[in-house]
This record gives C-alpha cells, structure tokens and sequence, in this order.
C-alpha cells in the first residue's frame, strides 16, 4: 500500500453547524452533538490537523517497542488509532483513553476493521485515572489543554512514570504566545483560517465564548518547562502554525540514565 494512501484519514460525521443557529452548546462539552460532527469540526478547526495525526503515526510506528503498549489519550473518534493500525505490519495493542462516552462510541464503529487484526481496547476515562505502564508511545493530540491546569501536570508525570526506557510522548496543544502582540496577531490569522475554512464570524465568535474557561491554554514555555520537569530527557517542536504546536517528549533508555 502506498504511503499517499496511508496518510489518507478515515473522517466520518455530519458537517459541523452546530454554532451556526442557537441553541449551541455552552459551555463547550464533548456530548453526543459535537460527537455527530466532531470529525468535520476538527479537520476545519485545527490547522495541519492531517499532517499532526500522520506525523503522529510515523512517530509511533518509529519509537514503539515489541510488546508494549500505545496509548491515545484523548482518541476521540479514533481516528490516529485507526489510521496507525493500517501503518503496523504486525499486530499492536492500542489503548484508546476518552471521557466522552459519545466519542467512544464513534471509535468503536471506526475502528471495527482494524480490532480485528489488532489489539484494540477504549476505555472511558479521565486522563487523570489511567495507568500507564508497559507504554512505548503516548499519543495526546489537544487534550491536556481541557484539563484543569492544575491536573496537568499530574498527568504528564504519570504518563512519563508508564513510559518505558527509550518511550515518547507525542503531544500537540493549543499554546498562547507569551508577547502580548504576537497573540493578537495570530488570533486574527487563526480566526481568517477558520472563515477559509466555512465557519462565519458569528460561529466563531459563539464557539471561542463556549470555550471559554473550558479550553485554557498556556505558552509554549510553560508546557515545554513542565514536560522537562516530569523528567523527559528531550523535548523538541515537530510542528507549528498559528496558535497549535507539536511537540514530542523523550524518555531517556537506561544506558542514557546511566551515563556519567
């Protein structure tokens, strides 16, 4: 198969209007409307959204180790699972963490064909409740940004203390610039993106008030400074345009550790 067709994401939802008349949901919440249309909305939300979640299953398919396994925090409609069991020759256990019981639903649907070759399990949980152990790749593609900033980073740690020697993190977030100007200037790029993309001013305006306290970015800084302190021996960019960035976290193997 070639690699044009495997980058090829398996999108499926009903076109998002959901803040084009009221009522709309306020505050934000992954229920089963947005999970309806939820495929559409991120793809047109979120800049380089394709290329994030093919990127991802690169990643994933270079850093997993035997016998581990992969984690998708935050797996929504399962769409980075499904598109990473068509990358794997041999047959992977994934675990697919989301607390939206009508995301999960959507996973389980999309991810039919490739349960049956691989070893799929979705959990409805909170990130805060899961254990991580015996991971090779953590995947969490905007999600940490919808936990309280306080459970951040308990969350992080727990997933640095699940990782094997040598494992990743693959994280991608909305972060907010630290230079008051820079942030007024992207918002204004990052809103005509969306208006490109079909959304009116009004949805748009709508939706970022439904948002509101529930999606709380921080700067670049601050995630890079809290992803080093959980311990990871490397943090580097991947990806950036506008106000989203990739970021991918290493956990140093043992011969690293033990080095003088």
């Amino acid at each position: 198969m070639s690699e044009k067709v495997l980058q090829r994401l398996y999108l499926r939802s009903e076109r998002d209007e959901l803040f084009e008349k009221g009522p709309w949901p306020k505050p934000f919440a992954f229920n089963e409307a947005v999970a309806r249309v939820f495929d559409d909305m991120v793809s047109r939300s979120v800049p380089l959204y394709h290329e994030v979640v093919a990127c991802a299953a690169h990643w994933a398919r270079r850093y997993y180790q035997g016998g581990t396994k992969v984690f998708d925090v935050g797996c929504s409609t399962g769409t980075f699972m499904e598109l990473l069991g068509r990358f794997f020759p041999q047959p992977v256990r994934m675990v697919g963490i989301d607390n939206s019981a009508s995301m999960l639903e959507q996973a389980k649907e999309k991810l039919e064909e490739v349960a049956s070759y691989h070893d799929v399990e979705l959990l409805c949980q909170s990130a805060t409740q899961v254990d991580y152990s015996e991971s090779s790749v953590v995947v969490m593609n905007y999600t940490l940004q919808f936990l309280p900033v306080s459970e951040r980073r308990q969350v992080l740690q727990a997933i640095y203390d699940g990782l094997v020697p040598g494992g990743l993190l693959f994280v991608s977030e909305k972060v907010k610039s630290s230079t008051p100007q820079f942030q007024e200037t992207v918002t204004q790029y990052y809103e005509a993106f969306k208006e490109a993309n079909g959304y009116a001013k009004t949805e748009i305006e709508r939706k970022k008030e439904a948002l509101e306290h529930v999606l709380v970015p921080l700067t670049y800084e601050q995630q890079e400074a809290m992803l080093l302190e959980c311990g990871f021996s490397s943090v580097d960019t991947l990806i950036k345009m506008h106000n989203f960035t990739t970021f991918v976290a290493l956990k140093a193997d043992s011969s690293e550790r033990n080095e003088p």
